[in-house]
């Protein structure tokens, strides 16, 4: 026994030797092995600092010495010569083989130990050591690799359904649902609940296939476009995205839905894509609204244009004729009111866009009385008569006697509302129509219909002929055109009185019919005349002083009140030295002057003081309440809106 403890001491001795030759044949083996990977300039020096280690281990087990202690620690050196192959992508064949040449290495070297030495005892012995060693070294780097292994494979796993779960718990909060299909096998797997309340397939039912979704969701004039669409993605691996209509399963409803996929790797012989399904409905209409929109916006921009050359035109040829010498009176009395004709027009389309913005943002107001209605009847009827006449229709008005038609509202308003009904039975009705407006009251509401024996309307074009720019297609009859924001305009404002405004028509030739319905209100407690009767002059000079950069309206507006002392002025600066030099006692200030502007001016004018007070009279081409508001802080007396009429301004100055 002491002999075999002495023998392997020797050949331990040997290996602690000669373990610089062992370790250059191990290096040499292991380059020369082509099943294992070549180890770079990191991987040599791994290899040679873990063999004296292991050498070390191994010498210790030869020499007998605590064969429990050595044999644990070859296990750490294993493991710890295990991970550092593993992370650097060893596999176990690798491994295996390389510490199998070590071991084939180590061998050699003993069995050339007992050749030199002449010794043949315990060689058998020697050898069955170094096999033991290494066959428990090998089995714990191994066992240490395959653990690194297995534990990376959990990670993976782990951190992959981490991963699936966000992706799952993200599309569902996206409202996305997400499926799987093999096109090959037709065969689909919905992820998540979302599939089946977008398709309105019942869930007891389970997924559709794709041909089942193709045939019995999608639509006729998509499902060719959608599986070409397939059929390239899973050719190319080219992403997909496609948009589309289907009809839900349960209800049969349409809805647009997005689809998205991409191709993955399968299994020989399968394609399959991987996607997500969302329903766009909301967006698609919105898009189809803005699109709408955007086309009615053309299509305003172009009929503004010719609305606004109609009208210059005439004017234009009036002007003409005023600058050629030798027209009669009769022919300047016609040229007069050609122009206040066309302007009248062009005042009626400024209007009509004011006021879509003014209801648009919500900044129209209404001053509430309570009066009769057919007080705005009345005067619609006298606004549209001019129309009426030169067309020869007759108008007649049916509920005149009708008692107690008392509503509360804006007086002006309503009578914009009737007289807008009004011009459009008139523009829509050929020559000698005729055009019949009754009124009944039934259980607290009054309702007023204009009725035409006009062009009619199709019965698909009537609701959308309240929304703005929306019009009639012309039916080549001649009948004027318009901007599309009348009709607008009027429900919102009767939508203001709480009421309701709808058409009807027996279709085209059959004339229109449009009905408005207000809530009727308890007469007032005492009646008050609305009519205003301006004063009459009392002979006396009124000093006017006229101020706009713009010279022909300002000259042309001093011409109007030329039986008066009248001064012009183009500029604020010179506005400020004329009112300083003329005390005018009234003053028509444009606000908009190329250097002060005209708020800068009133205060001025106001800072002069003296025996009497200036009237300063805003005249501007903003209407809107707030500028009417800041020209009140500014201290004005008035606020007129170009083009202004003769006759508001000689009103205003005949109460001076």
């Amino acid at each position: 026994m002491e002999d075999a403890l002495f023998t392997l001491s020797q050949v331990a001795d040997d290996l602690q030797t000669h373990r610089r030759r062992i370790a250059r044949r191990w290096v040499r083996a292991v380059r020369q092995q082509t099943h294992i990977r070549t180890p770079g300039k990191e991987g040599m020096r791994q290899l040679l600092v873990q063999l004296p280690r292991l050498l070390s281990e191994l010498c210790s087990t030869l020499r007998g010495e605590d064969l429990a202690r050595a044999a644990a620690r070859a296990s750490r050196g294993a493991r710890a010569y295990a991970t550092d192959r593993w992370r650097q992508g060893y596999l176990i064949d690798e491994l295996y083989l390389e510490l199998n040449l070590l071991r084939r290495c180590t061998q050699s070297r003993v069995r050339e130990f007992f050749a030199c030495s002449g010794m043949r005892d315990h060689q058998i012995a020697a050898h069955d050591v170094v096999d033991d060693f290494f066959g428990k070294l090998i089995h714990s780097a191994i066992w240490q690799l395959q653990s690194q292994q297995s534990r990376r494979t959990t990670d993976a796993l782990v951190q992959q359904k981490r991963v699936r779960d966000r992706l799952r718990v993200a599309a569902q909060a996206a409202g996305l649902g997400i499926f799987e299909w093999d096109i090959a096998r037709d065969t689909a797997v919905w992820e998540n609940e979302r599939m089946y309340e977008i398709t309105g397939q019942p869930i007891r039912k389970g997924p559709l296939s794709g041909n089942a979704f193709f045939d019995r969701l999608v639509h006729s004039n998509d499902a060719r476009r959608i599986r070409e669409a397939f059929s390239h993605a899973a050719s190319t691996g080219e992403p997909l995205r496609e948009t589309l209509v289907i009809k839900k399963v349960d209800s049969g409803e349409p809805r647009t839905v997005e689809i998205s996929g991409q191709l993955t790797s399968a299994e020989a012989g399968s394609s399959v894509i991987i996607g997500t399904l969302a329903d766009v409905t909301v967006r698609a209409h919105a898009d189809a609204t803005l699109r709408k929109a955007n086309e009615r916006k053309d299509v305003l921009l172009a009929t503004l244009a010719h609305e606004l050359r109609n009208p210059l035109a005439p004017v234009r040829t009036a002007a003409q004729l005023i600058k050629e010498s030798g027209s009669t009176a009769q022919e300047l009395r016609w040229i007069r009111e050609v122009i206040e004709r066309q302007t009248s027009h062009l005042s009626h389309l400024i209007d009509d866009l004011l006021d879509v913005s003014r209801i648009s943002t919500g900044k129209i107001q209404l001053h509430l009385e309570v009066f009769d209605i057919r007080d705005a009847i009345r005067r619609a009827l006298e606004i549209t008569a001019p129309a009426a006449a030169l067309k020869h229709h007759r108008v007649d008005f049916i509920g005149d006697d009708c008692a107690g038609a008392y509503v509360r509202g804006d007086l002006t308003r309503i009578t914009q509302v009737m007289s807008n009904l009004l011009d459009n039975a008139i523009k829509y009705t050929t020559v000698d129509g005729h055009v019949r407006v009754t009124m009944l009251c039934n259980a607290g509401i009054a309702s007023i219909c204009v009725e035409d024996n006009g062009i009619g309307m199709d019965s698909e074009l009537i609701p959308a002929l309240f929304e703005v720019f929306e019009q009639a297609a012309p039916s080549g009859q001649g009948e004027a055109a318009g901007l599309g924001i009348g009709l607008a305009v009027a429900r919102s404002l009767v939508q203001m009185h709480g009421g309701t405004v709808f058409a009807e028509s027996d279709g085209p030739g059959s004339g229109s019919r449009f009905t408005v319905q207000l809530p009727l209100s308890d007469p007032p407690t005492c009646a008050t005349k609305t009519d205003h009767v301006a004063s009459e002059k009392d002979g006396r000079t009124l000093r006017v002083l006229v101020v706009d950069d713009n010279q022909d309206a300002a000259t042309s507006l001093a011409i109007i009140l030329s039986d008066m002392e009248v001064r012009t002025a183009f500029t604020g600066r010179e506005a400020v030295e004329v009112a300083h030099a003329f005390r005018p006692q009234a003053v028509i200030l444009d606000l908009g002057l190329p250097d002060l502007s005209g708020y800068e001016v009133a205060r001025q004018i106001r800072a002069f003081g003296g025996s009497y007070r200036t009237c300063l009279i805003a005249l501007t081409g903003y209407g809107q309440p707030e500028d009417r508001q800041r020209t009140r802080e500014a201290g004005f007396d008035h606020h007129l809106v170009k083009p202004a009429s003769p006759d508001s301004i000689l009103s205003i100055l005949a109460k001076i």
